[in-house]
């Protein structure tokens, strides 16, 4: 998908073919889950069990050194586009 391609086209019904705009570009795809909408109704987290065994295991990544360690390194990306993500 990426980087961006000419490739990146589609054909009209009347037959034009129109190339994305700058040579192809191609927009990242990012999806987002708003502040208000309830994780826990996630097929994968919706059994009382799962639920705590999931909360357990998040609570663990968290808490890893690992995790500190490449949230560390991101902050400095984070803190730069937090004014585009929001506003």
């Amino acid at each position: 998908l990426f980087p961006p391609t000419p490739k990146n086209k589609i054909t009209l019904a009347n037959e034009t073919t129109v190339v994305a705009p700058l040579g192809g570009y191609q927009y990242v795809p990012i999806e987002t889950v708003e502040p208000g909408n309830d994780r826990t109704l996630e097929p994968w987290t919706d059994c009382p069990i799962r639920t705590r065994a999931f909360k357990d295991h998040i609570s663990k990544v968290y808490a890893s050194s690992e995790f500190k360690e490449k949230a560390k390194s991101a902050q400095p990306f984070f803190g730069a586009i937090r004014d585009y993500i929001f506003g």
